[in-house]
């Protein structure tokens, strides 16, 4: 790539196919996979210079059960990667099954933890959406959107997120989590020209990183852990289970297969119902579906989902048909007006959403 051709004489010159350049007049950046020249004016580059995020910065999203528990070599592990080289990637065990589609292992939920146990290490620490390429523009953009919202507002996505790669090489010291990797090369740009902080990927793929970042496969929770995650779902932090408990607890890690998602989904439905721990164990059935390496997670979650959904439509049936609609939609933020023909009465509306 050339630099811009209003940078003239002594300006700066960006060479190499996906570089940077800065000068006079404007900044010439790419986002993407390079084949995108994005001009910005010499205002927008001097905020990005000038702009600094505020202390603890950033935009983590909020956990689904709000439990950490176990993972602790782990989540050391992953910040020797970090601090060592730079960037990590968390992805699947080789061998254990996930559900397709949904993961359940805890890669984004190790991720997100050690973002808030270590967020205030870094200058700023932005979660990025890393599905595809696409999203890990838009989620960029939204950097520019936050720092600089008095040039961003009239700015495109593209625009917005050259500027956002501009402003981290300008400022040292930030974590950026791209979770969901689909595919390993999409971030090889972002490696490469943003050395001065650290990346941090989740993924469901175990292969394609040899040279990309150094991996951590994450494997099932322990029993122990598992037993703890669950008796903290099912019963509260603030409750101390009783050895019964902690038995029936046992039993039913065991048969989800410790896997965190299975826990998780298990754990809310036994908070919210009030189900004893031996009754959902029987009315899930006593001989779990199995595979030849041990629970099938795809049946496990259905089951598991078949239980739960019978419950919110005993409390609102409209709570299931919403659910059946957001199903088809993208997971952040989901606008009301799009839920509204499905029930369109605002208060039905709105009891339906409280339901769930």
């Amino acid at each position: 790539m050339t630099d811009s051709a209003a940078a003239g004489g002594g300006d700066p010159r960006a060479t190499g196919t996906r570089s940077v350049a800065v000068g006079g007049d404007v900044s010439v950046a790419i986002t993407g996979d390079g084949a995108r020249v994005v001009m910005l004016p010499a205002e927008a580059v001097r905020w990005a210079k000038e702009v600094d995020a505020p202390p603890a910065a950033g935009n983590l999203p909020g956990s689904a059960s709000g439990v950490f528990v176990g993972r602790q070599s782990e989540l050391a592990e992953l910040r020797r990667l970090l601090a060592d080289q730079g960037e990590a990637a968390v992805t699947q065990v080789s061998g254990v099954r996930a559900v397709h589609g949904l993961g359940g292992i805890g890669k984004s939920t190790l991720a997100l933890h050690y973002a808030h146990t270590y967020r205030r290490v870094y200058t700023l620490v932005w979660w990025i959406n890393a599905a595809s390429t696409e999203q890990i523009v838009t989620s960029l953009a939204a950097l520019a959107s936050r720092l600089c919202p008095q040039w961003a507002a009239s700015a495109g996505v593209p625009e917005r997120a050259a500027w956002a790669l501009l402003w981290l090489q300008w400022h040292p010291g930030w974590l950026l989590v791209f979770d969901n990797v689909e595919d390993p090369a999409d971030l090889r740009h972002y490696l490469g020209a943003l050395p001065d902080g650290h990346h941090l990927a989740t993924s469901r793929t175990a292969t394609g990183w040899h040279t990309i970042a150094p991996t951590m496969p994450l494997g099932l929770l322990d029993a122990e852990a598992a037993v703890d995650l669950l008796c903290t779902l099912t019963f509260g932090a603030e409750h101390a289970p009783t050895s019964a408990q902690r038995r029936d607890a046992a039993d039913l890690a065991a048969d989800l297969g410790y896997l965190p998602l299975a826990l998780e989904q298990a754990g809310a439905y036994l908070f919210e119902t009030g189900t004893l721990l031996a009754d959902y164990r029987q009315m899930l059935g006593r001989v779990m579906d199995a595979a030849a390496g041990g629970i099938d997670p795809e049946r496990t979650i259905a089951r598991i989902w078949h239980h739960t959904l019978t419950a919110i439509e005993r409390r609102n049936p409209q709570a299931v048909t919403l659910l059946n609609a957001m199903a088809w939609l993208a997971p952040d933020a989901i606008p009301r007006t799009l839920l509204a023909p499905f029930c369109p009465d605002p208060l039905a509306l709105g009891q339906a959403l409280g339901a769930l």
